[in-house]
């Protein structure tokens, strides 16, 4: 269950552009988000040359895709200024710290692996790491203390503009969980090949997996919805003309000028599912999901 929370956002530098440190009411955690044009600077901040986690975010402009890697070490400053010389996709990072000096080795290593599991599991940014991160075996009262430690971390990483470690919130249907059918809607198109279901989200309308699209276009297709058939097709969230994965759109009629290929309302393709006569996708027990 989510509790309210306060966060305090302290400009280091007096500029909203520059570095800024980041704290979270009633935790020893302390963030900082930095520009990599700055990190040098940051000599003046002994505290960074502490044990911490830190995420490098940048972007792949050819694949329209957002980066990230993610890190630890037990001096960040000296790591990050590593990776000026290493890594050039990246363009600001967002450190963790314990205000306490709390964290060690082991924590670190075992956030590192935590936080590269929730990215992976999200799949909204393509992870750039070479290697999955070994997880380190801690105690019990340990692995409690961290749980809230990557709660709170993953709040402020979106507060800061960076849904990386946000599953897309979607209703299901299943035995378990009663979904309202009017949150459920659905294109049937009178080609076979294609059938959509999907809902609107807080960041747009989702589409969901299991999800198949025309396998022409039009003339009439917009040049936007295009290029987008062709990246999901490229990153590889739509195999065989089927979306294999839950997939946002910033509106009702971007997903449906993708699925359908041609220029469209969303409002008037979308329809409300009505959940006894529009089956579920065969072989799955919620709409969306695998079973």
């Amino acid at each position: 269950m989510p509790f309210a929370k306060s966060i305090k956002i302290f400009l280091m530098d007096g500029d909203p552009n520059g570095r800024c440190l980041c704290e979270l009411s009633n935790w020893s955690g302390i963030a900082y988000k930095i520009p990599r044009i700055m990190i040098k600077q940051c000599n003046d901040r002994p505290e960074l040359s502490n044990p911490g986690i830190y995420f490098l975010f940048g972007s792949d402009l050819a694949a329209d895709m957002p980066l990230i890697y993610i890190g630890e070490s037990e001096d960040i400053v000296s790591r990050l200024k590593q990776h000026i010389e290493e890594k050039d996709f990246w363009n600001e990072a967002i450190i963790f710290l314990s205000k306490d000096d709390h964290l060690n080795k082991a924590h670190i290593k075992y956030l590192e692996n935590i936080f590269h599991e929730i990215a992976r599991k999200s799949a909204r940014y393509k992870i750039v790491n070479n290697n999955i991160p070994k997880k380190s075996i801690i105690s019990e009262s340990e692995r409690a203390e961290l749980e809230e430690f990557v709660y709170n971390a993953k709040i402020i990483v979106n507060i800061l503009g960076h849904k990386v470690f946000e599953e897309l919130l979607v209703a299901r249907i299943n035995k378990n969980e009663n979904v309202n059918a009017n949150e459920i809607f659905y294109i049937k198109s009178k080609s076979k090949d294609i059938s959509a279901r999907g809902q609107y989200s807080s960041e747009g309308f989702v589409v969901y997996k299991g999800s198949t699209i025309s396998p022409s276009e039009s003339k009439s297709i917009p040049a936007g919805a295009r290029k987008l058939r062709l990246r999901l097709s490229s990153n590889g969230k739509i195999v065989d003309n089927k979306f294999i994965e839950d997939t946002l759109f910033s509106s009702p009629s971007a997903a449906s000028d993708c699925i359908l290929g041609y220029n469209s309302s969303g409002p008037q393709n979308w329809n409300v599912t009505d959940i006894i006569k529009v089956p579920l996708f065969d072989g799955e027990n919620s709409l969306g999901q695998g079973a």
